[in-house]
């Protein structure tokens, strides 16, 4: 059962991984330029989650034990939370361009004036 759970966590951040990937690409050439290598790095970061978590989802089919996926599973997804919050950090970025347009697509989907923004 213990493996199971584990399989299945390793499908979904293997699936956030993909996200990581593409939300870095939703950055725009002058954030990016900001710090380029904190850039590259989140992105990375989203590559190997999700490259590490098909891996531990292959361990597990194959007859490894959970115990070794947990711990592998949980640094590799925690890896892009670090390079996105330094890369927001250096490079003085309040929310991701994809959370911009998310809260600008539900402010006009709930009628409100204006998007609210966070100063």
């Amino acid at each position: 059962m213990l493996g199971v759970f584990f399989g299945f966590l390793g499908l979904v951040l293997a699936v956030g991984g993909v996200f990581c990937v593409a939300e870095a690409r939703s950055y725009t050439d002058e954030q990016r330029a900001r710090a380029p290598r904190l850039w590259r790095a989140y992105a990375a970061s989203g590559a190997v989650c999700c490259l590490v978590c098909v891996g531990s989802v292959a361990w597990l089919v194959t007859g490894g034990t959970p115990w070794t996926v947990s711990g592998i599973v949980s640094l590799a997804a925690a890896l892009p939370c670090f390079a996105q919050a330094w890369f927001h950090r250096t490079a003085t970025i309040d929310r991701s361009p994809l959370a911009e347009r998310l809260g600008e697509v539900v402010a006009r989907t709930l009628n409100f004036p204006e998007a609210t923004r966070q100063s």
